[in-house]
């Protein structure tokens, strides 16, 4: 698994897609197989993106800060500068009632937020789903599915909050970064 990032994102779909570019020719080696790739990039049922013939992959962005994680199996990743919000009313809304119950403060409120966002974009899911289960746990069996749901850190950036999920192997240590 490889998460390829830049923090010099200003924040358009058209950028988005030349990073994914760029990241899928690091990856393949090959920048005519990464133009033809990121050409054939299409979405699921709820907007998760794919590319037959090609890793999964996930997308994820906050502030100036734009990642990828590219996996041999089903992944979600999903990045998060801390901001202000209704932490109460959000976790009581959209979290399981064991992590709402656990929110005691933004360090714990933003690693529930990235947990949660990561299993459902490996899930292909919406994050209004009210039935996700618990994420502080590490684990989700769903649908016969074991997916692990780990906090990671982006290279010197110590102030983004960030997780990924992978479906049935858990081990991050497997990670690596590529700075684009």
């Amino acid at each position: 698994m490889i998460i390829y990032y830049t923090d010099n994102f200003a924040g358009s779909r058209e950028e988005s897609r030349g990073l994914l570019e760029k990241a899928i020719t690091v990856h393949t080696g090959d920048e005519n197989k990464a133009k033809t790739l990121s050409g054939a990039l299409k979405k699921g049922e709820h907007g998760k993106p794919y590319i037959e013939g090609f890793s999964c992959f996930s997308i994820s962005h906050s502030g100036g800060i734009w990642a990828v994680l590219v996996a041999d199996r089903e992944c979600g990743l999903d990045i998060q500068l801390s901001r202000k919000c209704d932490m109460k009313a959000i976790s009581s809304r959209w979290f399981a009632p064991e992590d709402a119950a656990n929110i005691t403060g933004e360090d714990v409120f933003f690693r529930v937020w990235t947990r949660r966002e990561a299993l459902t974009k490996a899930l292909g899911s919406t994050v209004y789903d009210p039935d996700l289960p618990a994420v502080l746990t590490g684990e989700a069996d769903i649908d016969g599915k074991r997916y692990f749901i780990s906090d990671i850190r982006l290279p010197g950036m110590p102030e983004l909050y960030a997780a990924v999920c992978t479906c049935d192997r858990g081990n991050v240590s497997e990670l690596s970064f590529v700075c684009l």
